[in-house]
């Protein structure tokens, strides 16, 4: 067990969700704006809601979703552990295709509170990553909107592979691993990856220990119907809360099976066991008679005859897969042991509707520079200054303030006591000089630090 934060673990209401929609938000040295709703649909929420939490898009400043705050649902310490576990892996800088895992955790307790509010958050980071879901892209495929050629296919076949492989060398397991948590970039940029795997929050790692995975009972998920195991959805409805996942390797066949079959006029939003198997045999014949012998050979087991029927053990490693594609993989890392939580990166939350005249950003450049927020903070538009300030600032404004004039009081004061240059030359005169000059420049380093003493009191009284 990693020890506990000195304070109790937040949660966000929908409520509170809405009064973050575009505001912004300072986390770290970096500026990112909340997702605000969008007028065509003033009822859908900007953040994506799942059994685990809210995932609020961030933006930059030219309006690309740069990142994700994700915040949980059931906010229990377990879960925190598990968080704290996960971020400190770095997962992220493992391999391309594992750049949204968690980067860190913010909280707003950690800061002076920018904006008129009555709450704070906690959350963690993931940055976004480019493309639409997998669940986004076969619905566009199966309609004919959209060209998935053989190409495509493959690489999307190999990046998968080589992503749970790495995962598996490591000895972790994804714990969800569906057409919503596989994003698809059908226009990469050179060097760039096709797929991404998002939302690791269902992992299973026996090296975390008592933090390993998190059951149905702690508010956890047993993953997505159509891509679990089929015995854990079976469990899962005789309500047997000790289920929790263990393994991605029925996942990861159903999605091969996608990436490999899926074509026009296909059913996109049935899960592959809900196909018609006479079909999905047809499709899998053509799909074998077109490709590589030596690449159906790797992929046998994926005969829609007998994919459905076998048991986890039975099926393929993916570190086997991978090897058996020519697929090239990376060292083994070795898990970090997480002792303590990490301590959070400060966020500053600022006023919604601030000025965003700005020169445009590259879309993949996530974030803006912390001196813009003094821009935001200003106020170049019609708003007074004065109102964009929390209680905290104009607190501090006014210690700023006093001791500025204290500070010029007590000079004044030193300057007048002080013998005149050209009176009489006395004994009694010269140490009453010295000592008042002594006492007022004492004096003085006091009024002048006062304030930096207060900052620091009012940035981390909480």
């Amino acid at each position: 067990m990693l020890p506990r934060l000195g304070t109790h673990i937040l949660t966000l209401s929908n409520t509170q969700a809405k009064e973050l929609a575009g505001r912004f938000v300072v986390i770290g040295a970096t500026t990112y704006y909340f997702q605000n709703f969008d007028p065509a649909y003033p009822g859908q929420p900007p953040w994506r809601s799942g059994a685990e939490g809210k995932a609020y898009p961030l933006l930059d400043k030219d309006g690309s979703v740069a990142a994700y705050l994700k915040f949980f649902t059931q906010p229990t310490q377990k879960r925190l552990d598990r968080t704290a576990w996960l971020i400190g892996q770095k997962m992220y800088a493992w391999l391309p295709n594992l750049a949204a895992a968690p980067v860190l955790w913010t909280d707003t307790r950690h800061r002076l509170h920018g904006a008129r509010i009555n709450f704070h958050f906690a959350a963690y980071l993931a940055r976004a990553v480019p493309g639409e879901t997998w669940l986004e892209r076969k619905s566009s495929i199966a309609d004919g909107s959209v060209r998935f050629g053989e190409d495509l296919r493959w690489r999307c076949v190999r990046e998968l592979l080589l992503s749970l492989a790495v995962l598996e060398k490591a000895g972790l397991v994804h714990g969800e691993l569906s057409a919503n948590n596989v994003v698809i970039d059908l226009d990469p940029r050179p060097n760039c990856p096709v797929l991404y795997l998002i939302d690791f929050d269902a992992f299973f790692a026996p090296a975390a220990g008592t933090i390993q995975s998190v059951t149905v009972a702690e508010g956890g998920t047993y993953g997505t119907p159509g891509y679990c195991p089929p015995g854990l959805a079976a469990a899962a409805k005789l309500g047997k809360g000790a289920v929790a996942p263990y393994s991605d390797r029925y996942g990861r066949d159903m999605l091969l099976l996608e990436f490999l079959l899926m074509g026009n006029g296909l059913p996109a939003d049935d899960p592959l066991t809900d196909w018609n198997r006479e079909q999905l045999g047809r499709q899998f014949a053509a799909w074998r008679a077109r490709s590589d012998p030596a690449c159906v050979q790797a992929l046998r087991h994926l005969d829609p005859a007998t994919v459905f029927l076998l048991s986890e053990p039975e099926r393929p490693t993916s570190v086997e897969l991978a090897s058996s594609m020519g697929v090239s993989l990376p060292g083994t890392r070795a898990l970090r042991r997480v002792t303590e939580l990490p301590r959070p990166t400060p966020a500053l939350l600022g006023c919604s509707g601030a000025n965003r005249k700005i020169a445009r950003r590259s879309p993949r450049e996530p974030g803006v520079k912390v001196t813009d927020v003094f821009e935001e903070l200003a106020g170049r538009g019609s708003v007074p200054w004065t109102s964009r300030m929390s209680d905290d600032e104009m607190k501090l404004g006014c210690v700023m303030g006093v001791g500025i004039a204290i500070f010029v009081i007590l000079l004044v004061i030193a300057t007048g006591i002080a013998p005149p240059q050209d009176g009489p030359k006395t004994d009694l005169n010269d140490i009453l000089g010295s000592v008042t000059g002594v006492l007022g420049g004492c004096a003085c380093l006091i009024a002048f630090f006062l304030p930096f003493i207060l900052l620091g009191y009012f940035v981390n009284r909480d």
